[in-house]
């Protein structure tokens, strides 16, 4: 069984969100995009007040922003009418705002069985089990009242001054049900399933000074029975005596030796020492990790967080008596290094693999866990918004991004500023270029594809459409008027700037760019020993011929400056220019 859709409204900066999900769920994006806010919010339907040390009820500012400004700019238009009383009770709720979270399951065969009472449509051959966490006022009617009362001496300029009096959060309340029926869904039905979340604050969980991590604590009660807790006890017992009869404590108490009342050895002889068992939570807050001999806190903090997820991870239950249960893991690189990251994603993929009954939601900033032959699995979050690859890219265009050889999709997608080229000539020239400008701070990626720039800017677009990154696309000519138009249309965008070279490839633009041919020519005649190169096209022929290795020199030496008043082709430098001022020339 898995998750296989979430709805989430209303929840922090998740105004609207609707996902398909797999069993392994992967969210990218950038901070304060939403990554966070989404793990939680899926979660909210399967706490428990009464299991769980996190409350179902919210606070003020988890409901969204944008749909309590719709709230009291409705106010501030009607507020006349709220002094009279005459607002419309069904106009007044449909303006409340609220959070709301609907997820629905896709039974396994015999798993059918935890959601059967769940079952949220009318088509037997494709069924749909939904439950909904729902974060709303509670009575509407009252709250009208209220806010009619508050505001009968108020004018709008004051209105924001109370907001918290006019939406008050005591008037809210959680529910969970069943959105077709409204029916309550039951603690024994979502009981079954188990959630577990490792947060991206967990760095302090191994310290000397702390008695132990809450997770491990709940970790080590949760996985003894009520045999093995009677087995602790009796442990104890066993302590307790033993230590009594090395240390001979009781002796240590001789009081009657020293009395002078009669029958003070008979009384006294009453006085026991006694264990004072603690509680189970007070036994584990004592129990730390270990790596080794010694403790995890004298590791680094790389090896600790790594330790720590792995023992989490690794102890999660699993029986046949569990419908599903869900793990979330915010930011599992962090501190790690290459090597641990590739051995985590492994452990991670390996537990997705063997387990029919997890379902594990990620959120990082690494591309180590994004397999490429995977990237269905990918959700990308971008302010408050969120959509999955599989969503709004065909099969074969997933495809097409798992062949890229070396591409980094994250700093595709995320790079304030970024320039794709086609190969790794152009590469090597923008980034020498840019090595020399030792007067400005450069955040300009570049990244070589050599072909299918059009779907990757419908995939850039879809994340960076309305924000204010940019993207520069440097084409050769290459003779193919047809594409170039199809790559030019996106100069409709504002924040996308196509440019290409006049003449067939970059070499021949670049020798033929202001004065570069006599300078060019000195230089590959000096370093490289090139005889009898004449005209522009012959020392362009040349070049283009030439190994790799020339290329690279050429751009060592052009970074460290040893090339005097070259001069960039026009393409590349209006690019460069429109990423830094936001101006198309």
């Amino acid at each position: 069984m898995i998750i296989s859709k979430v709805v989430v409204e209303g929840y922090r900066n998740l105004k609207s969100v609707e996902l398909d999900l797999n069993r392994l769920v992967i969210f990218i994006g950038e901070n304060n995009s939403g990554k966070s806010n989404l793990l939680r919010a899926i979660t909210l339907p399967f706490l428990n007040d009464e299991i769980g040390n996190v409350s179902k009820n919210l606070g003020w500012h988890d409901i969204n922003n944008e749909l309590k400004k719709t709230y009291f700019d409705y106010i501030k238009n009607n507020l006349e009418i709220f002094k009279k009383q005459e607002v419309r009770i069904e106009e007044f709720m449909a303006i409340l705002p609220s959070v709301v979270v609907d997820v629905t399951f896709q039974p396994d065969g015999a798993d059918e069985y935890y959601v059967h009472k769940w079952i949220n449509s009318i088509d037997k051959e494709d069924p749909l089990y939904t439950i909904r966490y729902k974060y709303c006022i509670e009575n509407p009617k009252e709250l009208l009242e209220h806010v009619g009362s508050i505001l009968a001496d108020k004018d709008k300029d004051s209105i924001n001054n109370i907001r918290m009096n006019l939406l008050p959060i005591e008037m809210f309340k959680y529910s969970i049900i069943v959105p077709a029926t409204n029916e309550p869904v039951a603690f024994n039905d979502l009981i079954n399933f188990k959630y577990n979340s490792l947060a991206a604050e967990r760095d302090d969980f191994s310290n000397k000074n702390q008695l132990g991590s809450k997770a491990l604590v709940n970790l080590l009660q949760s996985k003894l029975s009520d045999t093995q807790k009677v087995q602790v006890e009796q442990s104890y017992e066993t302590f307790f005596k033993d230590l009594k009869d090395i240390s001979n404590l009781e002796n240590v108490f001789n009081w009657q030796q020293y009395s002078t009342l009669e029958n003070a050895t008979e009384f006294f002889d009453q006085i026991s020492l006694l264990p004072n068992m603690p509680s189970m939570t007070s036994l584990f807050n004592n129990v730390r990790l270990g790596f080794g001999e010694e403790y995890l806190h004298n590791q680094g903090l790389g090896y600790r967080n790594l330790v720590y997820l792995l023992v989490m991870m690794n102890s999660l239950e699993i029986n046949s008596e569990i419908a599903l249960n869900l793990l979330t893991i915010e930011e599992p690189e962090a501190h790690l290094c290459i090597s641990n990251e590739r051995l985590l994603a492994s452990f991670i993929n390996t537990i997705v693999g063997s387990s029919e009954k997890t379902q594990l939601f990620i959120s990082t900033h690494s591309s180590e866990f994004l397999n490429k032959l995977e990237l269905d699995n990918v959700t990308v979050v971008a302010e408050g918004n969120a959509f999955s690859l599989k969503s709004v890219m065909e099969k074969e265009d997933l495809e097409y991004l798992a062949k890229k050889p070396n591409l980094d999709f994250l700093k595709f997608l995320f790079s304030r500023k970024c320039i794709l080229v086609e190969g790794p000539t152009e590469e090597m020239l923008i980034k020498s270029y840019l090595s020399l400008q030792k007067n400005k701070l450069n955040d300009i990626e570049v990244i070589s594809l050599h072909k299918g720039f059009t779907k990757m800017m419908d995939v850039w677009l879809k994340v960076n459409n309305k924000t204010s990154y940019r993207i520069g696309i440097i084409r050769d000519y290459d003779n193919q008027p047809t594409a170039q138009q199809n790559h030019e249309r996106y100069n409709a965008y504002e924040n996308i700037y196509v440019t290409k070279t006049t003449e067939y490839t970059l070499e021949p633009e670049f020798v033929k760019t202001g004065a570069n041919f006599e300078k060019l020519q000195s230089y590959f005649t000096e370093i490289h020993g090139w005889g009898e190169i004449e005209t522009p096209e012959a020392l362009s022929d040349k070049w283009r011929n030439a190994k790799a290795d020339t290329m690279l020199k050429f751009c060592q030496d052009f970074g460290e400056g040893k090339l005097k008043n070259i001069e960039l082709p026009q393409h590349i430098k209006r690019v460069l220019s429109f990423l830094q001022s936001g101006e198309k020339e």
